[in-house]
């Protein structure tokens, strides 16, 4: 299995990628694109399956691109990434040695999605058909919570609005066993507004509805909380507004949490530094084991929804500062961490890499959801003096190729 999801095989010795397999198929491929150093095939039929294939039970499975692996049993998933990562550090990370990778596997192969983002076009509401923008028309998401699903039917019935919007983002709080939609209009409609509120009104899930505006947001109702036990059994408390970001798998944050507490070993003189914060997410439970914790992000919603969490959660030794990480990192007169946790977007953190090795950390935690970044960065790393220690595989997208890595990086 290649990363993107496809099974390969090999043609007079030319890789051939091959959507919708697995490893173990007998199957003829049609060869639909040539590249010099690689072919593109389809699927044309099966002769023999796989013993790790199973029959998929989304009916779009195949047209959308949101899942690529639901014809492979679950219990194999977790370990085909672990195979790709390892591929990808040789390959990418050029690392001689890789240390034992934990994996793991998430509680709820399906049903595990508290947000999603639905694409909008005429009377079509969905996701993305594989390789293209024309919008595969939906009515359930059968990797997504049971809230959002009803929420999503809900909206079938409103198909007259749909003109007005782009985009619709769904997300659920289990805990509170309700949720909160995300408009994103094309461009700003007094009809939007009242419909929002009757929909409010006539949902009893639906705790807020937020419509995006030039550079604002109107909400109707509240911004979801979450419930979420991270730290030496004591639960948190996280609002998380419209515009900020929140992991999508409940329980595999936990777990998520939980390693990046267990790679860090604070201890009562640490000063960590955790970039790229969100709604402090890692911070505030690091920041129980810690002396201190500063956070920095640039999203100002999700700052001030992290400044409210520390509040309420009685956490007073956690500091979050509104801006680029480049920029904050570039005029850095604070006090030299002895750690440092990054959780970057998808590009890595290459542009800022030069600038946290300068602070010179014991250790540095790295969390992504992109592998191909995260083997580079970590090659990078290397190269100044810091190398990887430990591995942690989480699988927070089941049935699909995506994972969540976390690496602990120390100074040789």
């Amino acid at each position: 299995m290649a990363f993107k999801g496809y099974g390969v095989s090999r043609i007079h010795g030319k890789v051939v990628f091959v959507p919708c397999t697995v490893v173990g198929d007998k199957a003829w491929v049609e060869i639909v694109e040539e590249k010099k150093n690689y072919s593109t095939g389809r699927l044309i039929d099966l002769i023999e399956p796989s013993p790790r294939r199973v029959n998929p039970p989304c009916p779009y499975f195949g047209t959308c691109g949101g899942c690529q692996w639901q014809h492979i049993n679950y219990p194999g998933q977790p370990e085909l990434k672990k195979e790709i990562l390892q591929d990808l550090l040789k390959r990418l990370g050029r690392l001689q040695e890789i240390p034992s990778i934990g994996v793991f596997p998430s509680p709820k192969p399906y049903d595990y999605r508290i947000r999603i983002q639905l694409k909008v076009r005429g009377n079509a509401m969905g996701y993305y058909r594989e390789g293209s923008h024309q919008i595969v028309d939906i009515d359930h998401c059968p990797i997504s919570h049971p809230l959002v699903n009803r929420i999503l039917r809900r909206l079938r019935g409103e198909s007259a609005v749909f003109q007005l919007i782009k985009e619709i983002e769904i997300n659920v709080s289990p805990e509170e066993g309700r949720g909160m939609i995300l408009f994103h209009p094309h461009s700003h409609n007094r009809q939007i507004e009242p419909f929002a509120k009757r929909l409010l009104q006539s949902e009893p899930i639906l705790g807020g509805i937020a419509v995006a505006g030039k550079g604002k947001l109107v909400l109707f109702g509240d911004s979801l909380e979450f419930t979420v036990p991270s730290y030496q059994d004591r639960n948190l408390d996280l609002r998380i507004s419209p515009g900020s970001f929140s992991q999508v798998n409940p329980e595999q944050n936990q777990r998520l949490i939980q390693i990046v507490l267990q790679f860090s070993e604070a201890i009562k003189e640490d000063r960590i530094l955790d970039l790229y914060a969100g709604v402090g997410n890692l911070t505030l439970p690091l920041a129980m084991g810690a002396k201190e914790v500063l956070g920095i992000e640039e999203n100002r919603a999700a700052v001030e929804d992290a400044q409210f969490n520390a509040e309420r959660n009685g956490i007073q030794n956690c500091h979050f500062i509104q801006g680029r990480v480049e920029h904050v990192l570039s005029n850095w007169e604070r006090e030299t961490p002895s750690l440092v946790v990054l959780d970057p977007p998808r590009t890595g953190c290459k542009t800022i890499l030069d600038q946290v090795v300068r602070l010179k950390p014991r250790k540095i935690i790295y969390v992504s959801c992109e592998p191909t970044t995260f083997a580079r960065d970590l090659c990078l790393f290397s190269e100044r003096g810091y190398l990887v220690q430990r591995l942690s595989l989480i699988d927070m997208f089941p049935q699909t190729y995506h994972m969540e890595v976390v690496g602990l990086l120390q100074t040789n």
